[in-house]
């Protein structure tokens, strides 16, 4: 392959246009799956719906052993409504940067995958077991593809998940979960000028919202390489007309949680502070929807997946690396879910600052780092 033509593949995987919604990964697999045919990788395509494709490319080495999965997700944010200085599906390079939606998160980690595993098929390394990669769709979405593949048995053989999220090549072996709720007041409309004769559903919604930003408190324990548990009053709709008493309002929340809560008690506690706001408001009508339910994942420091993963890193970059945890949540979220235990961690070339940005990029120097990266991780896991 050689880091020029893992260049060239980055920056087509660039201007594939993969925004989410609408997805249309199937573009992109189409461009990666001849790649490795060519190379004598075999190759499974696993549809999601129209036009959004996942792909799954199975190395085997020349013995059996432990199974390897690198993955990585091929859809994209969108670009957003603030103007870009590139030409977001140009890829367009610029001093050592590539510019593109993706670039960051995650094409980059996506094509430093391919690309290591190409060179390690044409240096016939000696691997010992199976290296697989794992392209899905919808992790933008809460992480849809990678839910179909776990609950379709793909990763019923995994001993190990490599996932190429941007990290500036450092290692994150924690995430918080996602915990998405959706509230719905109920009222009964009636004319602006007499508001008697209506129930107002944004009131209602607003006696709810005042009570649990006051009163809702998370029950946690405090984690080593996570911060404290969050949440976040993301999405608000109310309302048909100023004249018109609304009958409906709905809210959209955003909680991130720690390992140690539940999230099924996250919900018991909110349905509790609706109960509590219904002694003052009887004809109160209120639901909860649960949209985006992910597990927080953290595999142990001590973990030997994990040890072996700061010795290549550490080889490669020339410094000490001290895993961390973040915020955002991954495929790994569903991963974690196989009815096995296996370690799941994530390192990535792009820089997470960009990440979602107008001008998203990713440098030259990082990008071939991660590809010695990812084939001195393979080699060591599958030896």
């Amino acid at each position: 392959m050689g880091d020029e033509k893992a260049v060239d593949l980055l920056k087509e995987l660039l201007k594939i246009n993969t925004t989410n919604p609408p997805g249309k990964e199937a573009e992109a697999v189409a461009l990666i799956q001849p790649i490795f045919e060519k190379a004598g990788i075999d190759t499974e395509i696993v549809t999601y719906g129209e036009k959004r494709e996942q792909l799954i490319a199975t190395f085997k080495g020349s013995e059996p052993g432990k199974v390897l999965a690198f993955t990585g997700h091929l859809d994209v944010v969108p670009v957003g409504e603030i103007p870009w200085d590139y030409d977001p599906f140009g890829a367009e390079e610029a001093d050592g940067k590539i510019y593109g939606r993706g670039a960051s998160d995650m094409k980059s980690g996506l094509a430093a995958m391919i690309a290591a595993i190409i060179e390690l098929k044409e240096e016939k390394a000696p691997l010992k077991g199976t290296l697989k990669f794992i392209a899905t769709v919808g992790e933008e979405t809460s992480s849809i593809g990678a839910e179909q593949l776990v609950n379709g048995g793909y990763a019923d053989d995994l001993d190990a998940v490599l996932i190429g999220e941007p990290t500036g090549n450092e290692l994150s072996i924690a995430e918080k979960g996602a915990l998405w709720v959706r509230l719905t007041t109920i009222g009964k409309t009636g004319h602006g000028s007499t508001p008697s004769h209506g129930i107002n559903a944004n009131e209602h919604m607003i006696a709810i919202l005042s009570k649990f930003q006051s009163e809702f408190e998370f029950d946690y324990e405090a984690d080593d390489l996570l911060s404290a548990p969050t949440s976040s009053i993301d999405v608000m709709h109310g309302g048909a007309g100023t004249n018109v008493i609304p009958d409906k309002c709905t809210v959209e929340i955003d909680m991130r949680t720690l390992p140690s809560q539940n999230h099924k008690d996250i919900i018991a506690a909110i349905h509790k502070l609706i109960d509590s706001v219904r002694e003052d408001i009887p004809e109160l009508n209120a639901s909860i929807e649960i949209i985006n339910d992910m597990h927080p994942v953290k595999t142990p420091k001590d973990d030997s997946f994990v040890q072996s993963l700061v010795k290549v890193i550490e080889g490669v970059r020339g410094k000490n690396i001290e895993p961390y945890g973040f915020s955002g949540y991954t495929d790994g979220a569903f991963f974690s879910q196989v009815n096995k235990t296996f370690p799941i961690a994530v390192v990535g070339p792009g820089y997470p600052p960009v990440a979602h940005q107008p001008n998203e990029y990713v440098e030259r120097a990082p990008f071939f780092e991660s590809i010695k990266i990812y084939k001195k991780i393979a080699l060591d896991f599958l030896s």
